[in-house]
């Protein structure tokens, strides 16, 4: 039995029922890929806020995202989102697979973000995959953020700090490192003594305590030991 193009990307894209490719269009002189994407008549979907099941479609929104690239070729998803309409919480766009909410990327190219800033800067990456760089800003926030509100600072007891120049005319920042681990748990502006009591507040709304530090490694300089 022969397999479609259309069913060779949906299995590339991992869609499953009620979600089905409607049109491949590639273009050659714009080097670019689109791929529309459906849902079959009268499906349901869970609410995106509830979780409540089958809840009828209200209305589509059309949204684009940008997906990896095939082989040198920008590619875009398409699709009309349902909108469900559900008796606790009203009308709420559905979650699609392939992309979190409110990201104009696909989780996969939302990866492949996250996998090159951890050895290029945001600006390379920019250039590279042909992109603004506040485009990237964006999807690094939401991860950094969402990392950072699961971090746990509750055994932290031995902190080590120190200050580094990010630009000319003296701008500094100030980076903590928890030295049992040898890992970053705090940076923020500056390097005088403000910078302590914005690492203390940042260690509590983490489980942390300054109780529980007994080892605090600081520069020699007077704002640090004051």
């Amino acid at each position: 039995m022969s397999i479609s193009q259309e069913d060779l990307f949906k299995i590339a894209l991992n869609l499953e029922h009620p979600w089905y490719i409607t049109l491949i269009d590639f273009s050659a002189e714009e080097k670019q890929l689109d791929i529309h994407v459906d849902f079959e008549s009268g499906s349901n979907f869970p609410c995106a806020n509830c979780g409540k099941s089958s809840c009828s479609v209200h209305d589509t929104i059309e949204r684009t995202w940008r997906h990896l690239n095939f082989f040198q070729f920008k590619t875009y998803i398409h699709c009309r989102v349902p909108r469900t309409e559900c008796e606790d919480c009203g009308v709420k766009q559905v979650k699609v697979p392939w992309a979190r909410k409110g990201s104009g990327f696909t989780l996969l190219m939302d990866s492949l973000i996250v996998l090159m800033a951890q050895h290029m800067t945001v600006t390379a990456i920019a250039e590279m995959i042909d992109e603004h760089d506040t485009r990237i800003w964006r999807v690094l926030e939401h991860y950094v953020l969402d990392a950072r509100s699961q971090e746990d600072f509750s055994k932290v007891k031995s902190v080590g700090v120190d200050e580094t120049s990010r630009a000319k005319g003296h701008k500094y920042v100030s980076v903590f490192i928890d030295l049992d681990k040898s890992k970053v748990v705090h940076v923020c502006e500056g390097k005088d003594a403000s910078t302590i009591e914005s690492f203390r507040t940042d260690l509590e709304l983490h489980k942390g305590s300054s109780k529980n530090i007994n080892n605090f490694c600081c520069d020699t300089s007077p704002a640090f030991i004051s």
